[in-house]
């Protein structure tokens, strides 16, 4: 082994798991240098002062550069501010411990969450960006990003080593408020840098609103997912001003939330153009069966997912007969849209009836499966 050249211990070390990963670069110093870039081909990091120091200071390492880092994600939270000692114990998220007994441990913890905070609520816009201008520089391969509210793990966020160690110094974890805005608009630019930056990944609720005003052209970003995107009356330019800055997608996964339009009269979906998208994915959204079926009529899809969609004009009938009929007409997969109930009175499953509808996308002589259109579309209304 000890022959063997640093390129191929790497190749080795890109096939080994974690664990084993581990123990390979505890053999010498060749193997930790050549175990380096499969340890950081995938890195996160809580966004705090002092984690992003850190990620800076391993970005400094004696074992290789960071340059062998494809995915990074940047997880975010919103701290609860305490007044007072007895605030921090009764009012928030308090992690209960065994040391919650201990008077010490108890002043201590307090202690360490009065230094977090102060360092914390002294960010600014402009510091922050500096922040993540610097830290993405440390990343010059850098193909995937992903923003993430902490809480969007659910609970696997007590996996996260950092969140971990931070939480059991201080005791308390972020709100489970899950908008991670204020980061994005940070981002934002910044993101230009990145000149290899091919998927960008929101997990967490985005208020375009909060976003700073402007336009961006993020041409190398071809996959684009936001996974909840706050939608209303009044949010639909913000939301298409924001796609906009996307130019060369290929990919894109929409999810409104809560359930609402991602379009206006005055800007309607086809007005959203992407000459090389391919894969779409429209989930929890509203929407006229006209702007849902001109967007895939000026689009090459391929594949077009609809999820938990509704139409607030015309009708799935209408939609699909007029899909039917295109002479390029995209794989378009459907679940929650279409119910269809046996003859024993139960829902089909999505599968079955993704079934019928394959069958009738592409027979033309194969009559409409589903139920009557008038009753197949639900009422839209909003939920106090």
């Amino acid at each position: 082994m000890e022959t063997l050249p640093l390129e191929l211990l790497s190749a080795i070390a890109l096939e080994l798991p974690i664990t084993d990963l581990c123990h390979f670069r505890l053999v010498n110093h060749r193997h930790a240098c050549g175990g380096f870039p499969a340890l950081v081909r995938k890195l996160s990091f809580l966004n705090t002062m002092g984690t992003a120091e850190a990620l800076q200071t391993l970005g400094r390492s004696l074992y290789g550069s960071l340059g062998a880092t494809h995915h990074l994600t940047i997880y975010d939270g919103a701290w609860p501010v305490a007044a007072s000692q007895e605030e921090w114990m009764g009012q928030f998220l308090f992690l209960r411990s065994r040391k919650i007994f201990n008077p010490m441990a108890t002043q201590l913890a307090y202690h360490r969450y009065q230094q977090f905070l102060q360092q914390e609520v002294s960010r600014t816009f402009e510091m922050d960006v500096r922040l993540f201008r610097t830290v993405l520089a440390n990343f010059p391969s850098l193909k995937e990003l992903t923003l993430s509210h902490i809480h969007a793990l659910r609970t696997g966020y007590l996996n996260h080593a950092h969140f971990h160690s931070l939480t059991n110094n201080i005791w308390v974890i972020p709100s489970f408020e899950s908008f991670v805005a204020k980061a994005m608009s940070r981002l934002l630019p910044v993101l230009g840098a990145c000149s290899r930056l091919q998927r960008l990944n929101v997990d967490g609720l985005l208020d375009i609103r909060d976003l700073p005003p402007g336009r961006h052209q993020f041409k190398t970003i071809q996959h684009l997912s936001l996974n909840a995107v706050l939608a209303g009356k009044g949010l639909e330019d913000s939301i298409a001003n924001f796609l906009g800055n996307f130019p060369g997608l290929t990919t894109l996964t929409i999810k409104t939330f809560p359930r609402g339009p991602i379009y206006h009269q005055r800007l309607p979906l086809q007005q959203m153009q992407w000459s090389n998208l391919q894969f779409c994915e429209i989930i929890g959204t509203w929407l006229p069966e006209n702007e849902l079926f001109n967007f895939i009529e000026r689009h090459p899809l391929k594949r077009l997912a609809l999820k938990d969609v509704n139409l607030t004009s015309g009708s799935w009938k209408s939609f699909f007969s007029r899909a039917r009929g295109l002479k390029r007409r995209p794989n378009i997969i459907c679940q929650d849209i279409l119910p269809r109930k046996s003859e024993e009175g139960w829902r089909l499953e999505d599968y079955k009836s993704q079934r019928l509808l394959d069958w009738f996308l592409t027979h033309s002589n194969f009559p409409w499966p589903f139920p009557d259109p008038d009753n197949d579309i639900p009422i839209f209304s909003l939920q106090a």
